[in-house]
């Protein structure tokens, strides 16, 4: 196979503002004081394609980005990270999408504001040459389908078909809408679901994705619409792996201080993404997933504490002995 991974998603910038802002909001009309600023390649899936390079993966990516200065820091960044970006297409004449984390105020995510893109979150058309390229590969994954109404179902559907049908470990991180839609979610993905074998998202989505509470009634629906293994993740208490007749919860791993949690689920998705395809036990898979959220948590910046291989090892063999 030409890669270890072919990621599908949008890509953007996120504008991290960090500093220590007044926590008495009647302060905050004539408070005037300094931030760090920071820009990174962001997205639904940019942490996670640098975070799987950093691992060692061959890994691919297909999105659209503008052609104009932000396009390419975005394309340069993830370049110097090693992930090939020639399925990355230059959009003339239209705006990136800007996600802004204001630190200032104790919180460790929030508040965020964002602008969406002009153009489309990935590739909604591909030749046939571009198709095959994409599955010269052992994972096909797509994350953010929910955000864009206009991804839903066409090409992104028949990639995943083409996929399984070929034997690819294929995955999805949907995450959520972003325009209001009434629950159940996943009335939006009952024809991509039966092509996902691997599906992951966080607790909220759980719930807004089945219209049900409790978590383990989540993961049968999700799992009876296709996937065969569904991951919740559950922030500071870790992740529990769900499969037909079995579960497994794993504890959130703490390695310092939580500077930030941005960029922790795509992190732990990376590391469960490695190891499915290392053909570890699901068990392991978890915590080698756990112990890179873990890390990630520690450090300002989606990727920039993201640990390698050898690290998350020594971690993990604490838990052998």
């Amino acid at each position: 196979m030409a890669y270890d991974a072919s990621v599908i998603g949008p890509l953007n910038i996120d504008l991290l503002i960090v500093g220590e802002g007044p926590r008495d909001w009647a302060d905050l009309p004539t408070w005037d004081g300094p931030a760090q600023m920071e820009m990174v390649a962001a997205g639904s899936v940019g942490y996670l394609v640098s975070d799987l390079a950093k691992l060692g993966l061959r890994v691919r990516v297909s999105s659209c980005v503008p052609d104009d200065a932000l396009g390419t820091f975005i394309v340069d960044a993830l370049q110097r990270e090693g992930v090939d970006t020639r399925g990355v297409r230059l959009v003339p004449g239209t705006l990136c999408g800007i996600g802004a984390y204001v630190l200032l105020f104790g919180s460790r995510k929030r508040p965020l504001i964002y602008r969406l893109p002009t153009h489309e979150p990935w590739p909604q058309h591909y030749t046939k040459d571009e198709e095959a390229s994409l599955l010269e590969a052992r994972l096909l994954h797509n994350g953010g389908y929910l955000h864009f109404q206009n991804a839903w179902h066409g090409v992104t559907v028949d990639l995943f078909r083409q996929a399984h049908q070929r034997g690819l470990l294929t995955s999805m991180d949907p995450q959520f809408p972003l325009a209001p839609l009434d629950p159940p979610w996943i009335r939006a993905l009952e024809d991509v679901l039966p092509y996902v074998r691997l599906f992951f998202c966080d607790e909220t989505e759980a719930r807004r994705l089945t219209s049900k509470e409790d978590l383990a009634a989540c993961a049968q629906v999700l799992l009876e619409a296709g996937p065969e293994t569904v991951v919740i993740k559950q922030g500071a208490e870790g992740a529990t792996v769900f499969q037909a007749g079995r579960w497994h919860h794993q504890p959130a791993i703490h390695l310092g201080e939580v500077v930030d949690t941005i960029g922790a689920g795509d992190a732990f998705d990376a590391g469960f993404l490695y190891g499915t395809l290392q053909g570890w036990p699901l068990e392991e898979r978890a915590l080698f997933a756990a112990i890179a959220a873990g890390f990630t948590v520690t450090g300002v910046g989606g990727s920039k504490t993201f640990p390698s291989y050898g690290e998350i090892r020594r971690v993990m063999a604490r838990f052998d002995r």
